[in-house]
């Protein structure tokens, strides 16, 4: 759903939007499947630019950061926006932006695509690593197999060779 902000006159424009976005909108490689999103807010012109605020509720899963196995996550968080049309954006290289131009997106076309909003707002709550328990094993770096499942994994356990001269250390000092 697009907004279409040239209607925006004087009054505050309502919007709530529920949409379904699938991993390959998002990130593939940390969400695992859709995510159910619902965007609620308002839409104010003040001079030539619109603030909007609302509300950004979304839930779906992640991959664990250890064994890659899906995560149930959930978000609510709020947002303010300031959005204005690029006529009103400084377009000379030589001119220096100010702090406040630094939070205003700009849009070549008066429509403030909500699916784009909703993209950007889950993107920026994304935690960098989630994992499914503190004490999940991970995937063995040898095989792949999932540590967490009992008998999925039997490899050997590596030694490190830096360690291999405190192993023999250890065997003599008991033959003493």
């Amino acid at each position: 759903m697009k907004i279409d902000l040239s209607r925006i006159q004087d009054e505050p424009e309502s919007f709530a939007e529920s949409l379904t976005l699938d991993e390959e909108r998002l990130d593939p490689s940390r969400v695992t499947g859709p995510m159910a999103v619902r965007l609620e807010g308002t839409v104010r012109p003040v001079d030539d630019r619109f603030l909007v605020a609302g509300r950004t509720h979304a839930e779906g899963s992640l991959a664990c950061g250890r064994c890659l196995e899906p995560v149930e996550w959930r978000m609510d968080s709020s947002f303010d926006l300031e959005v204005a049309m690029t006529a009103s954006a400084p377009l000379d290289p030589e001119i220096a932006l100010d702090e406040a131009d630094l939070d205003v997106v700009y849009l070549e076309t008066p429509h403030l695509d909500l699916e784009e909003l909703a993209v950007e707002q889950i993107e920026l709550e994304l935690p960098i690593r989630i994992v499914c328990t503190e004490d999940c094993a991970g995937l063995c770096p040898s095989c792949g197999a999932n540590r967490n499942i009992e008998g999925s994994c039997r490899c050997e356990p590596e030694v490190d060779p830096r360690w291999a001269a405190l192993g023999d250390l250890g065997g003599a000092s008991s033959a003493d």
